[in-house]
């Protein structure tokens, strides 16, 4: 008997129509492709009809990337294999999977490799269901990402499909795309391209030697000023020593950490995380990465002579060591993240044009520290409510406001478009994480050059010259 590829949409799949954000759209079909034979097989009866595309991964995104507009869903959750796993002759490993398993399902697999010395890929979203192929679409960035850089310098190969299925193996550095006379790396326009150009069937991850000793420790201040300069200082301190290094620098303000205390006993994963007192203004977590305990030790230590010069109280530091415990203080971080999202599914159960309103920034120096007084004194005037959190070691925050009525939630997309027009672009700029999409659109459109939207236009002119992949994602078309 005949597979079916393509099902018409009908109640069975309505948790398709959204991801996290809680943007809801509308779509004809989907389909659960198990193998890049059956993608060029759905391509054919939607390029047939003239049915545009959207890819769907783990519908963990938040700004409405995978959430569809119009026509078709593709849903890469059953392309999750692992292909290959090699060793260049340089000695670096490199591992070959489909885009859709999951960050849970490829430490996994990892572990299982026989190898000398144990391997990981170090993009580590805090989100474990996230899918590779969505990592790299949407340049997700990583808790530590201040040490290992963006997921996309750890992809060194993808294979990708056209809308007429036609496959193509790109690798970084070795294929370009002209653009407005300009050339630009081919891998690099997939990578971040949050499906507008094709579909990535396959991505060779370059992996890393693990860590043998990881170290994570909490520092509490009662004056953000304090937080935040701790953390400048943190930035501005080399702290390397025998290979250990600092690995990531992360922020919580206190809105987010008193959401977090309320909702503790509802959280599974954090219900055993010691209580933060209400005084507390801030939280810095610092991780620590090497093979050495002592030389990790030595930089605990400077760690915690640079948090007493700050006002951090030594007595109610946090202190993690080893996988397992780490694990507990990157659920705390991830249901930080996950804080505005519980609040947009409570509003919106009496608003349902509310989704979730957030804006990243990311600014050098001082800059950091400023924007963010400006924008608090801001919402304290409007009377708005917000939460800070994100990977302030690498000069990045993420911002939510919480609204409690559609009236606010407008009040509030508006102020972000008005600080993403006055945003110093020569200093940084306000989108930084987890995609454009849908729901950032208008406010990306007004961070960026014509220039560079064109740029944008012309690549999808050339790669996908009938429009029929995402519709609706980072740009206009014309």
């Amino acid at each position: 008997m005949k597979k079916q590829l393509i099902h018409s949409m009908d109640d069975t799949y309505h948790e398709y129509l959204r991801d996290e954000s809680k943007m809801r759209g509308a779509a004809d079909s989907i389909s659960f492709p198990e193998s890049e034979a059956e993608i060029g097989n759905i391509l054919r009866v939607t390029r047939e009809n003239r049915m545009p595309v959207t890819i769907q991964g783990g519908k963990t995104g938040v700004v409405g990337s995978a959430v569809p507009s119009r026509g078709h869903i593709m849903n890469l959750s059953l392309m999750n294999k692992v292909k290959s796993f090699f060793i260049a002759e340089a000695g670096e490993a490199f591992l070959k999977v489909e885009p859709g398993i999951t960050l849970n399902e490829l430490r996994k697999a990892i572990d299982r490799l026989e190898t000398p010395k144990a391997l990981f890929w170090p993009p580590d979203p805090s989100e474990s269901t996230a899918t590779v192929g969505g990592i790299a679409s949407t340049d997700a960035k990583g808790i530590c990402f201040h040490l290992y850089g963006k997921s996309t310098s750890h992809i060194s190969g993808i294979r990708v499909m056209n809308a007429e299925g036609s496959i193509r193996d790109l690798k970084s550095g070795q294929d370009a795309i002209v653009i407005n006379g300009k050339s630009k790396d081919l891998q690099d326009v997939y990578l971040g391209g949050e499906g507008m150009y094709g579909v990535i069937t396959e991505l060779t991850l370059r992996l890393m030697p693990k860590p043998r000793e990881i170290w994570g420790i909490g520092f509490f201040f009662e004056d953000r000023e304090d937080g935040m300069s701790f953390s400048d200082q943190l930035k501005a301190t080399s702290f390397e020593v025998q290979g250990a290094n600092i690995a990531a620098i992360e922020y919580l303000d206190h809105t987010i950490i008193n959401a977090l205390e309320r909702r503790k006993n509802e959280l599974t994963k954090i219900k055993h995380i010691p209580d933060v007192a209400t005084r507390i203004a801030t939280m810095v977590y610092v991780e620590i990465h090497g093979d050495q305990e002592e030389a990790i030790e030595e930089i605990a230590e400077a760690l915690m002579t640079i948090g007493s010069s700050f006002n951090g109280d030594p007595d109610q530091t946090w202190a993690f060591s080893g996988e397992p415990e780490i694990d507990k203080m990157r659920n705390f971080l991830h249901a930080a993240a996950e804080i505005a999202i519980l609040h947009v599914e409570k509003v919106r159960s009496e608003d349902h044009r509310i989704t979730k309103l957030g804006i990243d920034i990311s600014l050098e120096g001082d800059g950091l520290k400023t924007w963010v007084s400006r924008i608090e004194k801001t919402l304290q005037k409007e009377n708005l409510k917000a939460g800070y959190w994100g990977h302030i070691g690498s000069n990045r925050l993420h911002i939510d406001i919480l609204p409690g009525s559609y009236g606010e939630f407008v009040k509030g997309r508006t102020l972000f478009e008005t600080w993403a027009e006055r945003f110093p672009a020569s200093l940084g700029n306000a989108i930084t994480s987890y995609g454009i999409g849908k729901l950032k659109k208008s406010i990306f459109l007004k961070t960026v050059s014509k220039a560079y939207i064109e740029d944008l236009h012309q690549m999808k002119k050339q790669l996908d010259k009938h429009n029929l992949w995402n519709p609706g994602n980072m740009i206009e078309v014309l």
